[in-house]
């Protein structure tokens, strides 16, 4: 119940914060209206049919279904009614023209019109500065990440002189102080390889190397690094079965360490305890007390096949398939069956390198391409070698063998949690606004890069994405959600200054062009002009909307289930 009363408060909140970025936008065209001089007919909140409304003074105030918008109705300028609806029964009570009669208003200048429509954007502009100018009194959070290298996850080329506790200090010339500025630089960086400076944890001196970004052939990935950051390590669930399981580990133990060499991810922990067979001490803490485990790897630590065969599909075969019109038994043979790999297979080695996990399996096929690999794996009693070529998928370029993997180590790790900490020093509200524009530059930047990014229209959020992250920032911290709100306005501010018809932009541009021509563009285009985008924004609402719900389902998830630190040491020093 109290789970359900969070959930209820969390969505009354975004609702109020969403909703009041709405309102001062309309509040601006509609204060601008009535100072102009012009009509207003209604005042409105949201799109769809109205659950609330209010006349007074010959204005309609109404609160609508859709909680995604709103509008000012001017009978002077042009109203979007393909967006808005045209009005229902109710709408017309308390006109004052007699039926029968059309109310003839005056034209107005397209001075006013301009004036109007400007007003909406800036009041968001407005209201950024001022919720920055709260924000520079109570403190503002950042991510407390860390930039020192967890795993690595290539040895190829200058990858092979990184190693895990390294610390990244600069990319492509800028400096870094979080995972987020590191991928930041990589986006706004060209070409595929970029000079990374490391602090280097021999012995902290500064190496820079030239490395290979991490990106599909066909650009879908997002431009990264094969480098991951350091994680903590806390024991969540110790189980029955696995080669970790009978050792001694409880809940809550942090790994601390392997012989002494510190563990900095899953990744790399497995690989210490797993690249030789040799006793190891595993050092652990639990409520600041430190102990000792042993463990001796044995061939029950590796990896397990989990699956044969796992067909390797394109997009187009696993429509054909889903749709029943085509019979999986129809499908090529995968690299795994021919080299005769069988489910419950354990993965001992390759060529000739033990194997420490899944992830170190699948960085080390990636590495070796299409080209033949000799894989030593235990089947019951016995060890067997096959020799399987892996086979590179045209449409992603990833590299496949058609299995599915899963390691069995016994222990389950907590999920990460999010740290924030307090900015030091606190960003003046121009410095926020400067770092939201930014962002904005650098997402307009890698659309128009597409290609080479992998950032596309479906890794943008749509209204279902926008509630999702700011109710995860209500959840966390109030200073994370009035951090958010002033991204969401200034955002809204340069969206609805697109020069689009439908948008405050589009109006301002249709002004322009009337004043130069000393007389209005004709009704029918603006209709015209205005239904055809508003159409096209509505299909691409709808198109970013899809994957708001297809792909960041976890986002809801987090919701509930998102644990975050709020350390009182300032980040920055």
């Amino acid at each position: 119940m109290a789970e359900l009363f969070d959930f209820i408060w969390v969505i009354c909140v975004v609702m109020l914060l969403f909703g009041a970025a709405i309102f001062v936008h309309e509040f601006g065209h509609f204060w601008v209206a009535l100072k102009r001089g012009l009509k207003v007919e209604e005042f409105a909140i949201g799109f769809g049919p109205i659950i609330w409304s209010r006349e007074k003074d010959g204005i309609l105030y109404s609160i609508r279904a859709i909680p995604a918008g709103g509008f000012v109705k001017l009978p002077q300028m042009l109203t979007s009614e393909a967006i808005e609806g045209k009005p229902t029964d109710g709408d017309d009570e308390g006109d004052d023209a007699e039926e029968g009669e059309v109310e003839q208003l005056p034209p107005v200048s397209p001075l006013s019109k301009i004036l109007v429509a400007f007003a909406g954007p800036f009041m968001n502009v407005v209201f950024a500065f001022v919720i920055a100018c709260v924000l520079w009194g109570v403190g503002v959070l950042k991510p407390a990440s860390t930039t020192v290298v967890g795993h690595v996850g290539s040895r190829e080329g200058e990858y092979s002189k990184v190693q895990p506790g390294d610390k990244i200090v600069e990319v492509d010339g800028n400096d870094i102080t979080s995972w987020q500025n590191v991928t930041f630089s990589l986006i706004r960086h060209e070409g595929g390889k970029v000079p990374v400076t490391f602090e280097r944890i021999e012995n902290g001196s500064h190496e820079n190397f030239t490395v290979n970004l991490k990106a599909d052939k066909k650009g879908q990935r997002i431009k990264g690094l094969y480098l991951s950051p350091k994680q903590e390590m806390v024991v969540a669930e110790v189980g029955n079965k696995g080669y970790l399981s009978k050792i001694g580990f409880k809940s809550g133990d942090k790994i601390q360490s392997v012989d002494g060499q510190p563990a900095y991810s899953h990744h790399h922990f497995l690989s210490l305890l797993l690249t030789t067979t040799n006793e190891k001490q595993i050092t652990v803490e639990n409520e600041g007390l430190t102990r000792n485990l042993t463990f001796t790897p044995t061939d029950d630590a590796a990896v397990k096949v989990l699956e044969v065969p796992v067909p390797m599909l394109g997009a187009w075969d696993s429509f054909w398939t889903w749709i029943g019109w085509m019979d999986e038994e129809e499908l090529p043979a995968t690299p795994a069956m021919l080299a005769g790999i069988e489910s419950g297979d354990l993965i001992l080695q390759l060529n000739g390198g033990r194997i420490t996990g899944t992830r170190h399996l699948i960085d080390r096929i990636r590495e070796n391409g299409a080209e033949e690999s000799k894989l030593l794996i235990r089947r019951g009693d016995e060890n067997l070698t096959k020799i399987v070529t892996p086979r590179v998928n045209p449409e992603t370029g990833s590299v496949q063998i058609g299995i599915a993997l899963g390691d069995e180590p016994g222990i389950a790790f907590t999920p990460p949690r999010a740290v924030y900490q307090p900015a030091n020093p606190t960003p003046n509200p121009l410095v926020q606004v400067g770092e939201v524009w930014d962002m904005i530059t650098l997402t307009v930047g890698a659309l128009t890069r597409s290609a080479e990014t992998g950032v596309g229209a479906k890794d943008l959020s749509g209204p279902v994405g926008i509630f999702g992250m700011l109710s995860i920032q209500v959840k966390t911290d109030y200073r994370l959600a009035l951090s958010f709100l002033v991204l969401l306005n200034i955002n809204l501010a340069i969206l609805n200054l697109l020069p689009v018809p439908v948008l405050d932009g589009g109006h301002i541009l249709m002004s322009i062009i009337e004043r130069i021509r000393n007389k209005p563009i004709s009704l029918r285009i603006q209709e015209y002009a205005t239904t055809v985008f508003a159409v096209a924004l509505l299909s691409f609402m709808l198109y970013v909307t899809f994957f708001d719900i297809k792909e960041r389902v976890p986002i809801f998830r987090e919701l509930f289930s998102r644990e975050a630190t709020i350390q009182d040491s300032p980040a920055g020093k």
